[in-house]
């Protein structure tokens, strides 16, 4: 039996040709010599050109590019945590926060957002949490692993609370702005508020299919970009000058990268979304942006497999799907959503097809726990 995986952060995609052309054409030039720390000029004004076209207002001076959006996040826990913060998340989200955070000074508190609320924050619950220790208040906007979309509207309600917290600043992930279904993102850029503390981190892992030319880049007010820098410059330097040739084609050219894997996105969503629909017992958010469902398994918890295991957590349910019908999804627990897990449908058409009929197989053959054995 073939192994299918629907477990991985990339696609499948193959990153865009204007991305290896450009970097081929630099490596040829020459260009393997030290860039600037902050990232080339012509790269950090085409960003903030980007933001331009949607009538924001950012300046190349607010851009920093860095060795991806993960090292974008804790450049800004490095420079802004002081022992004894508080870094504010809503979840299910996306595992490596915490992990990057275990090796800088701040604490995590959740907030939990349900299924059966669309993922929704509510506004006064967020309020409750937030306290003078409250240092970043931490988005992704669209959700790893939920794929929802905040409305503008949401995160000026957000936003806003920031005027009473004058030490709590906003970050929003973005990394899958461009991986949307007909709901557009509105960045935080744009929402009106203290933008002094409103700050984005965005890349071209996602939606661009270069997740190992490890680019991003944040966007932020100028003296935390330059704090920011002078981190990076006394760790990492700056990003491969080549590397930064092929970001600045890709996005120069990005409705000519991204139109091909869209196209085929919103298909797999369909198909993924009529796989889920199929099996009984199954609740999911249809997800609004990047490429992952994150449906509740709750009701096979609890349950034997053929070869008489239970099935008692959300991780031997995960085992199980791998060992008995080699299929890898991703324990939604990791997120915050107990019962859930995360699947990838940014995979091959043919994988993502046997995909669904295995799962669908693997979850009709557990049978409900004997009502003998229950009472032992």
């Amino acid at each position: 039996m073939t192994k299918l995986n629907l477990s991985s952060g990339a696609s499948y995609f193959r990153s865009p040709d204007v991305a290896i052309t450009a970097a081929i054409h630099a490596l040829n030039s020459g260009k393997t010599y030290y860039g600037p720390a902050e990232g080339t000029e012509a790269l950090r004004q085409t960003i903030a050109d980007r933001y331009q076209q949607d009538g924001i207002t950012v300046k190349p001076e607010q851009v920093l590019v860095t060795p991806g959006t993960k090292q974008a996040l804790f450049n800004l826990f490095t420079v802004l945590l002081r022992d004894g913060d508080e870094v504010v998340i809503p979840i299910p989200a996306w595992f490596g926060f915490n992990e990057l955070l275990k090796y800088s000074k701040g604490k995590l508190v959740t907030l939990q957002t349900t299924l059966e609320n669309n993922y929704s924050l509510d506004t006064a619950e967020l309020r409750n949490k937030l306290t003078t220790k409250s240092r970043i208040l931490l988005l992704t906007n669209p959700s790893n692993p939920t794929g929802r979309i905040y409305s503008k509207h949401e995160l000026e309600t957000i936003v806003a609370l920031l005027h009473d917290f004058p030490d709590l600043y906003l970050i929003s992930d973005e990394i899958y702005d461009l991986d949307t279904y007909g709901k557009p993102v509105t960045s935080a850029l744009g929402c009106k508020g203290p933008q002094e503390r409103i700050i984005v981190v965005n890349g071209f892992s996602k939606n661009f299919a270069m997740s190992g030319w490890r680019i991003g880049y944040m966007v932020a007010p100028e003296e935390i970009i330059s704090q920011c820098t002078d981190f990076q410059s006394s760790t990492f330097s700056g990003v491969s000058m080549f590397i930064q040739e092929a970001a600045l084609a890709t996005i120069t050219h990005k409705t000519e990268a991204l139109e091909p894997m869209l196209s085929v996105l919103q298909e797999h969503r369909r198909v993924m979304q009529q796989g889920l629909e199929a099996i009984p017992h199954v609740s999911f958010f249809v997800p609004d942006g990047a490429y992952y469902f994150f449906p509740y398994l709750g009701h096979y918890i609890g349950t034997i497999t053929p070869a008489g295991e239970t099935i008692n957590s959300t991780l031997a349910l995960c085992n199980y799907l791998q060992n008995e019908h080699k299929l890898i999804v991703v324990n939604g627990d990791k997120f915050g959503g107990i019962g859930h897990v995360r699947m990838s449908f940014a995979v091959e058409r043919p994988i993502l097809d046997q995909a669904m009929s295995r799962l669908k197989e693997a979850l009709l053959q557990l049978k409900p726990v004997p009502a003998t054995i229950g009472k032992l």
